[in-house]
Formats: structure tokens, C-alpha cells, sequence
């Protein structure tokens, strides 16, 4: 099992290009190279690893929300170990952010339970385990070259011997809104609670 998705809908006719990506983040290495065609926004959401949700929980200031519109199981004797395939779609209060299509490898019973019972999401998984998975992005593309276009990313989510994860997330068009600012010439938000014992609060 490879986990290789198929290619995204009507991208027969685009141009594939080779990009040499990092094969991996670590503590010693922290930067991944991206193509110039994508905005700053843009690929700081393309290489999110395990904390999309919280990036854009912040960038809209509200919580997310998942919805699972798929959760089965693939027969297969050829696969040794419990093979699923998932879609989800994720909104930040009424913005439909993007989709996710995935292919879970589960390796072990307790992650097996928290998909099968409790449908778990991805994030929640990793949670439970207490351990950082394996990040590797395989390929980005998008439609188009107008500003705000539909993009997407393949990349992988491994935990040895308990977890494998090949994931496409399709972001919509319109993603990021302008930001204009307001009328403040300046403010300080602090946290009454803990911002005595570093600084005084103005």
C-alpha cells in the first residue's frame, strides 16, 4: 500500500513541475522551501505540521469544526493491518475553509478504537498518543494563478509502527481575507491573570 490518492479533480491538462522539497522538518532544520507562486499566508498553511487547525482557529478567531463526511474501512487482503478511507470538511464558525481526503494505515488497537468508536480526528489522534508524527509534503498545486485561488497539498503523517497518514487538503478560493486594520493608534491586550508577574499592564 502506497497510499497514493488520485490526482485532483480536472488537473489532467496542468503542468506537473519537479520541486525539491526538505524531506524533513526537525529541531536542527525548521525551514521547507516553497514555490514562489504561493503567498506568504499560503505557505505557512501549506507546511502546518499537526497545528493547521489551531493556525486557522487564530486567523479567524473562532473555534473549528469538523465534519466527517466519510469513515470507511477498505477490505483488502493484500493489507496487513486495518486500512481507512476518510473525508472531512472544515469550517471556522460559517466559513467552509477546506476538505480533507486521507488514507489511514492504523497499526495499533487503541487508534483503531478512537477511529472506529469515537471517530477521532486526525489531530486528536496524535493528541492521544503523545507523539509528534513524521511530516512529509509530497506535492502542492493550484488552480490558476489568481490571486486567492483554490490550492492544495499532499503530504504525509507517519507515527512508526501505530499510524500512517496520506493526506490531500484542498483549501478554497478566498481563503484569506484583506486585512484593513481599524482605527486604534495602538493597544496592548494582556492576560489580567499572568501579566503581573512579567510586566506591569499600562
Amino acid at each position: 500500500m502506497s497510499g497514493k490518492l488520485p490526482n485532483p479533480l480536472n488537473t489532467e491538462d496542468y503542468q506537473k513541475i519537479p520541486f525539491q522539497f526538505t524531506e524533513e522538518l526537525s529541531s536542527k532544520n525548521v525551514f521547507l522551501r516553497l514555490p514562489e507562486s504561493f503567498s506568504p499566508l499560503e505557505r505557512m498553511i501549506l507546511q502546518a505540521t499537526g497545528n493547521l487547525q489551531r493556525l486557522l482557529s487564530a486567523y479567524y478567531n473562532v473555534p473549528s469544526q469538523v465534519k466527517i463526511i466519510k469513515n470507511d474501512v477498505v477490505q483488502s487482503t493484500d493489507i496487513p493491518h486495518m486500512q481507512f478511507e476518510r473525508k472531512i470538511v472544515m469550517y471556522f464558525e460559517e466559513k467552509y475553509a477546506y476538505e480533507a481526503d486521507s488514507i489511514l494505515l492504523v497499526k495499533d488497537s487503541n487508534v483503531l478504537e478512537l477511529i472506529e468508536k469515537h471517530k477521532y480526528g486526525l489531530g486528536q489522534i496524535f493528541g492521544h498518543t503523545r507523539r509528534s508524527p513524521d511530516f512529509v509534503l509530497h506535492a502542492v498545486g493550484r488552480h490558476g494563478n489568481a490571486p486567492g485561488a483554490s490550492f492544495w497539498r499532499d503530504y504525509s503523517l507517519i507515527v512508526p509502527d501505530v499510524l500512517d497518514c496520506f493526506i490531500r487538503e484542498t483549501f478554497v478560493s478566498g481563503l484569506f481575507e484583506e486585512y484593513t486594520g481599524d482605527e486604534k493608534d495602538g493597544c496592548i491586550w494582556y492576560n489580567e491573570a499572568t501579566t503581573s508577574q512579567i510586566v506591569s499592564p499600562p
